[in-house]
């Protein structure tokens, strides 16, 4: 996903973005004020946002779209930009979520540089999520043998407990998947299971 939205009242200034971007592979889409912005955010998630923190004739500016934007599509990430930048605003910007702040006239260089660390933390972002999703899905305990038998008949009754559960054993024995699989198929499936790793917690 290479799609960056260009937000800027200034057409020549957008349009020189976009032909810059395009000659280094990315795709772009543009828009002059905050109703256009909102509207292309919304019929398509784009990979980055690139904004004007002013905007004439606008009904929101930069700043508001931003709060919008980090509230709707968090994983989006937003580089401000301004002819009239001060530290103020760009810690205004940074405190409301902006990946980074960059001024007019700006260092195409460092405009660059700038965009593909956003989305390369973006792309970084989106994989530890799939990652947490992916194990904290439902825990299955494959096994045949007598003893394994035992065990999970042991896991089931206290799956209908309400009572705490303190599981033993060395490292690498299963003990996380042992009460995942609690967790999985008692009355709180339907809440997080929470995993922390003890020997980080100082004393």
């Amino acid at each position: 996903m290479s799609d960056i939205l260009i937000v800027d009242d200034e057409r020549d200034i957008r349009e020189l973005i976009s032909d810059i971007l395009k000659d280094e592979g990315f795709e772009t889409r543009l828009a002059g004020n905050s109703d256009d912005a909102m509207a292309a955010i919304a019929e398509t998630q784009p990979a980055l946002l690139i904004l004007d923190i002013w905007l004439k004739d606008s009904n929101m500016d930069g700043i508001d779209i931003l709060k919008a934007v980090k509230r709707d599509y968090p994983d989006v990430p937003v580089v401000i930009i301004s002819g009239h930048g001060n530290i103020e605003i760009a810690v205004a910007a940074i405190k409301q979520g902006a990946y980074d702040f960059i001024e007019k006239p700006f260092n195409i260089d460092q405009l660059l540089v700038v965009i593909r660390r956003g989305m390369e933390a973006s792309r970084l972002r989106r994989e530890v999520q799939s990652l947490k999703r992916q194990g904290s899905g439902p825990a299955e305990m494959l096994g045949e043998s007598g003893v394994f038998r035992a065990l999970l008949s042991q896991l089931d009754k206290v799956t209908r407990s309400n009572g705490r559960v303190m599981l033993s054993g060395p490292a690498g024995s299963g003990k996380e998947l042992a009460a995942r699989y609690i967790h999985a198929n008692s009355a709180r499936a339907d809440h997080p299971f929470v995993s922390v790793g003890c020997a980080t917690i100082e004393a």
